[in-house]
């Protein structure tokens, strides 16, 4: 029998670019080739990489749900706006930019909705929400009572709504989401 190579290296890569570029990669197979190396990759993998792999959905994000790395003018943006209809990946992309923000320990996020509950049910435990887009070991700590995400690393998020604006007058933010704008 005569062992057989493919295109894809037999390494693991669990960044974004890498997932990338492999899924790239797999695309300019052959359909027969490309589920034969797919089905490979797979076998390979450990539990651990496997999890990584489904939760990590920025290696499969659009080029809309990327955030820019630079403004128009090529300076750093303050305002990303991403406007699209049901099911466009809004929900998704704001939330797997707050786990990136939230990388820093730093960070003070504040997480705006039209309404305490819809920013709870939507933005934090929703199916797209920042707790969802997190694998288990990362997942912040969610303290509903006190409206508040916290993370391991000490970056901290603070659930807030139109319905109390005011409640946004002192504390000081590093990054906001605001879902549902208008």
């Amino acid at each position: 029998m005569t062992p057989k190579t493919t295109p894809y290296p037999s390494t693991w890569m669990p960044c974004e670019t890498s997932w990338q570029d492999v899924l790239t990669d797999l695309s300019k197979l052959e359909p027969a080739v490309r589920a034969e190396v797919t089905a490979d990759l797979v076998c390979g993998m450990t539990l651990q990489q496997i999890e990584t792999f489904n939760g990590d959905f920025r290696a499969f994000m659009l080029a809309h749900q990327r955030a820019p790395l630079r403004a128009n003018s090529g300076e750093d943006w303050t305002t990303w706006l991403i406007l699209g209809g049901r099911g466009a990946g809004k929900t998704r992309a704001g939330a797997e930019w707050v786990r990136t923000v939230a990388h820093d320990p730093q960070a003070r996020i504040a997480l705006v909705g039209e309404t305490e509950r819809e920013t709870r049910e939507v933005m934090v435990e929703g199916v797209s929400g920042v707790l969802a887009v997190h694998p288990w070991r990362e997942r912040p700590e969610w303290f509903a009572t006190r409206r508040r995400l916290e993370w391991k690393n000490g970056a901290v998020a603070q659930v807030f709504s139109a319905e109390e604006p005011d409640s946004l007058r002192g504390p000081q933010f590093s990054a906001a989401w605001c879902d549902e704008l208008a």
